[in-house]
């Protein structure tokens, strides 16, 4: 069976981890109520920021625009949600809103005495695909049509990953370079700099480059919380060479930080970051991609590549080993001998 090709798409990660929580279940007896509480307080923030915002900020916002949030995993005290993304307006306003969230979490469940040791980090990247990255699906039990499969391993994944999707039979995951440059990004992330992938920095400059058409700009679209960190090597990411490390200030409007702003250079300009993060992306190696098909800008609609397709067009099939496969494909000299009267060797 020839697999159809899988849409192209772009999906941002967000995370958000607990601060000091090491520390805090080593000193408090019933930590675990806190941190039940994170998993289940914290998805209501991210409801509460969006409508807030959406009746302040991004109340004139277009309705394609407006992201939805769903969990992709949660790793210890650590939650990441995936949103679906076309267009860098719905990536940018998702970042706010989670942003929004994490403040608002902080100041309403983290200000007590017993927690305020406690505080929330976080970080954003993109994943594309299928390509770079690409979808998994792994039974959640083994049972005897999942042990005598004799099919490629990869067929089986795109049969699964076709039409509705079994998930009580299924558990659907993602796995790429991105996801791998994500994890590596967020562990440079602290309660201050919420730190992004160059195809979220990418994004915000879009959109900030947008916005300065606009009459009446919203500060959201805006790039004054935006830094450089400068390049950073990060293991088994893009063959070791350093990876340009941007993040959002979460502090960029506190007294203190602003006094300080005039020592620490101007605002980004969203035309030089959008630059320097597209030609990241033509750079031999480079572990990311981005799609937006709605975009107006050309240069990030292009349809990703599908990074197995050489896998599908070299997978045996069912039955076949490798031995079969090879005499299937040895070609036959003009000259041999085909069993006729004439090519029967002498007695």
């Amino acid at each position: 069976m020839v697999a159809r090709r899988q849409p192209g798409r772009s999906v941002l990660f967000l995370s958000a981890d607990l601060v000091g929580s090491t520390d805090y279940k080593q000193k408090h007896t019933g930590w675990q109520r806190v941190f039940l509480s994170f998993y289940h307080e914290f998805p209501e923030k991210i409801e509460q920021a969006k409508e807030e915002l959406l009746s302040a900020e991004l109340k004139n916002e277009d309705e394609r625009y407006i992201p939805e949030f769903k969990l992709w995993k949660a790793v210890g005290d650590e939650l990441i949600f995936e949103v679906h993304i076309n267009h860098e307006r719905t990536a940018v306003n998702a970042v706010r809103i989670w942003l929004s969230a994490l403040s608002i979490y902080e100041q309403n469940v983290l200000s007590d005495n017993d927690t305020k040791t406690l505080a929330l980090k976080g970080s954003g990247f993109i994943a594309t695909f299928p390509g770079p990255d690409s979808e998994s699906t792994i039974p959640r039990r083994i049972d005897k049509e999942t042990k005598e499969s004799d099919e490629d391993v990869v067929t089986i994944n795109d049969e699964r990953l076709r039409g509705k999707r079994a998930y009580t039979k299924y558990h659907y995951d993602y796995f790429g370079p991105s996801i791998d440059t994500g994890f590596r990004i967020a562990s440079k992330a602290s309660h201050r700099y919420f730190t992004i992938s160059v195809e979220v920095a990418l994004c915000l400059a879009l959109t900030a480059y947008d916005a300065t058409a606009s009459q009446k700009p919203i500060w959201l679209h805006e790039l004054k919380d935006l830094v450089y960190h400068g390049e950073i090597v990060f293991k088994g990411v893009w063959s070791g060479r350093p990876y340009p490390l941007f993040a959002i200030d979460r502090q960029a409007n506190t007294p203190l930080v602003k006094a300080f702003q005039p020592f620490n250079g101007k605002t980004l300009d969203p035309q030089a970051v959008f630059e320097a993060c597209y030609a990241c992306l033509g750079e031999k190696e480079w572990p990311s991609g981005i799609f937006l098909p709605d975009s107006q800008h050309e240069r990030v609609k292009e349809n990703p590549p599908d990074v197995m397709e050489s896998l599908r067009q070299s997978a045996p099939l069912a039955g076949e080993t490798d031995e079969t496969k090879r005499l299937s494909t040895t070609e036959v000299p003009l000259n041999f001998p085909l069993g006729d009267k004439t090519s029967t060797p002498k007695k």
